[in-house]
């Protein structure tokens, strides 16, 4: 019967209009019977952060939502700006001396299968080609999320903001990133699992023009993939902006364990000397044109996060309200999009309110087993990257071995399987549902008798 029915609109409202919300919103277009509202706390949507690494997943995973978001991407990506290294993740060199060896030893350079291969955009410029693909008319600006409930008897779940208003739909998508109100809506305000966590590293995150970039550094390491590693922090560059600028981060471990202040924060020129005191010529290079630096915590979730969402309030997580994680594998943002693509078209098939619990369980099924992976080898690859990690330490040897392991498994993930068997545990349910319901009406028909 169900294969039958015939749809009838779905409103779904989506809070947080970063690259996870803005992607669903694309993919959920494709679906006539889906109604989509975004609602940003800000005023205007303005990504911060600069450059931005995709993953091959993370790019499949563009098309797979909609393909105008492949395309999109393609507009303002860069690569490794010398042919001969777009086949190369990143080259790893010494930042200072170690074991004898001199600052700027080549440690590695894992090669990529042409499925593997990745590439970098500048994080606004993005946003705004996303920003392009989403009819008028669809964000709601300046509304900061402050109370979600359950009308039961209307079937809704309404929203409140900070400016007094409320807003309705059948469902709500929190992808308002790791700091989320939705997620306390989830897990409990007072959960200690819902609370971020920091990771004890931190970074000075900065843009350099490229002309000043190769001046300093030469053209190959300036325009191309690089990471300086360190014990106690590394350096990572590569080209942003159609090779018009060097991005570039630079991770240093937090000696007191902790982090005081803002998140971001400008940066001290002093912290980033101490921080970096030791490393070699090319870093310091570096450093002397970081100008209007940002200087940031890192912060994650917990992986052992119980569920992604909230049944009685039709609430779902996505992107880093659900699951945030360290930067070193640059797989964050590709999550997100991971997320959009199983969501999008998994709510695309259902056919009407009813289907929503069963959808979730189908993204659920899928997409918290893969994210905790992610989360846990993000942190354990910041430690490697500082040559901290476990006995792998100052081994080079012994981190030639796994550098790259966990990140391929990333990458060579397949999302169309995984979507596949979203659809499985999703049909699971509503085939339970079915069975169920015959019992539960000649129940409430004795009821009323």
């Amino acid at each position: 019967m169900r294969s039958i029915q015939e749809k009838v609109p779905i409103d779904i409202a989506i809070v947080g209009g970063g690259i996870g919300g803005l992607a669903l919103s694309i993919g959920l277009q494709q679906y006539s019977h889906i109604r989509v509202k975004i609602y940003e706390a800000a005023s205007k949507i303005a990504e911060v952060g600069a450059g931005v690494f995709f993953g091959a997943n993370s790019i499949r995973a563009m098309t797979l939502i909609h393909p105008a978001i492949g395309e999109a991407y393609a507009k303002i990506s860069t690569s490794a700006g010398w042919e001969s290294k777009r086949d190369i993740y990143f080259d790893f060199i010494l930042a200072h001396e170690l074991h004898g060896l001199p600052t700027g030893s080549h440690i590695i350079s894992p090669k990529v299968a042409a499925s593997e291969r990745h590439s970098t955009a500048h994080r606004a410029h993005f946003v705004d080609e996303l920003i392009k693909l989403v009819p008028d008319g669809t964000v709601a600006f300046g509304k900061r999320l402050t109370d979600i409930s359950r009308d039961e008897g209307r079937m809704k779940t309404v929203m409140k903001f900070a400016d007094g208003t409320t807003a309705e739909a059948d469902a709500v998508i929190g992808c308002d990133g790791i700091r989320s109100v939705c997620r306390d809506f989830v897990l409990g305000k007072d959960n200690p699992v819902s609370k971020p966590v920091f990771t004890g590293k931190h970074a000075y995150r900065g843009l350099i023009p490229m002309d000043k970039a190769i001046a300093a550094i030469g053209p190959e390491k300036a325009k191309n993939r690089f990471m300086f590693l360190g014990v106690g922090g590394h350096v990572l560059v590569f080209p942003v902006a159609e090779g018009g600028v060097m991005n570039v981060v630079a991770f240093s471990t937090t000696k007191s364990g902790t982090w005081e202040g803002e998140w971001v924060k400008p940066m001290k020129r002093a912290d980033l000397a101490a921080d970096f005191q030791g490393f070699g010529e090319e870093c310091q290079k570096i450093f002397s044109l970081m100008e209007n630096t940002d200087h940031w915590g890192i912060f994650d979730l917990s992986p052992d996060i119980p569920t992604f969402s909230s049944g009685p309030l039709r609430l779902l997580l996505l992107g880093d309200s659900a699951h945030a994680c360290a930067p070193h594998q640059g797989a964050g943002a590709g999550q997100a999009l991971e997320d959009a693509h199983i969501l999008s078209h998994i709510l695309g098939t259902c056919r009407s309110p009813s289907d929503l619990l069963a959808a979730f369980a189908g993204y659920e099924s899928v997409r918290m087993p893969r994210t905790k992976f992610v989360q846990i080898y993000g942190r354990r690859q910041g430690e490697l990257l500082d040559l901290q990690w476990g006995d792998v330490g100052t081994d080079l040897e012994k981190l030639k071995a796994i550098i790259d392991v966990p990140i391929r498994e990333i990458w060579n993930c397949d999302l169309d399987a995984e979507l596949q068997k979203a659809r499985v545990v999703m049909q699971k349910k509503l085939a339970e549902l079915d069975a169920e319901t015959p019992v539960v009406a000649l129940s409430k028909l004795k009821v009323t008798e």
